[in-house]
């Protein structure tokens, strides 16, 4: 009876105590989160949107563009009033790059006035987006308040209509400006920075 009651005292004492063991064990690790973490977002200074403003409009992508550009238009035989060869393709792309020059500087003063940030922040290479999405993204949206929503760009959407606007009525020869070659060149300029921007996500990752 004694070393019954001795049993039962040391279990009862022991019990507190393996409760208190288990409760101060330190946590298990969480699992892994599948998604991944977004990445923070900081609001573009005046400077850094400058700064955009010359890298997407004065730097080597924009000559490749002015380049392929001059020479779709040379393909299609337009402006038709311009010759062909070297004279007519050096026209062309030179209209291509100033049609860049007046759309990357509607985009800034645009993206100025209403606070859009032109940037493109990558969400690295576990990013759930698809290339297309990110592409699309990236042609017709900007970031938008202290956040970085993505909204539609009006900088983006104006910009290219822009300069093809304003090259088919300053510099296209005589009877060639229209609003349906205004529209081609804007569609053109669309398609070229959609295949740019898609090229980009696949380096990227």
């Amino acid at each position: 009876m004694k070393l019954s009651a001795v049993a039962l005292l040391g279990a009862m004492t022991a019990l507190p105590l393996a409760c208190s063991a288990q409760q101060s064990s330190p946590p298990m690790p969480d699992a892994p989160s599948a998604t991944p973490a977004k990445p923070s977002y900081t609001p573009q200074t005046q400077q850094q949107r400058f700064d955009t403003y010359i890298d997407r409009t004065y730097s080597l992508h924009s000559l490749v563009e002015a380049a392929l550009r001059g020479g779709i238009a040379q393909a299609r035989d337009n402006p038709s009033g311009w010759p062909q060869g070297a004279q007519g393709y050096g026209e062309r792309v030179g209209s291509a790059a100033g049609e860049i020059v007046i759309r990357g500087t509607t985009e800034y003063l645009i993206a100025d006035l209403f606070h859009e940030d032109l940037r493109r922040t990558p969400c690295g290479v576990s990013c759930p987006t698809s290339r297309l999405q990110a592409a699309f993204e990236d042609t017709f949206t900007a970031r938008k308040g202290p956040d970085g929503h993505l909204a539609l760009s009006v900088a983006r959407i104006v910009g290219p209509f822009s300069g093809s606007l304003v090259a088919t009525n300053a510099w296209y020869p005589a009877g060639s400006a229209s609003g349906k070659e205004s529209v081609q060149g804007a569609a053109v300029a669309f398609g070229y920075i959609f295949v740019r921007n898609l090229l980009r996500e696949a380096l990227r990752r």
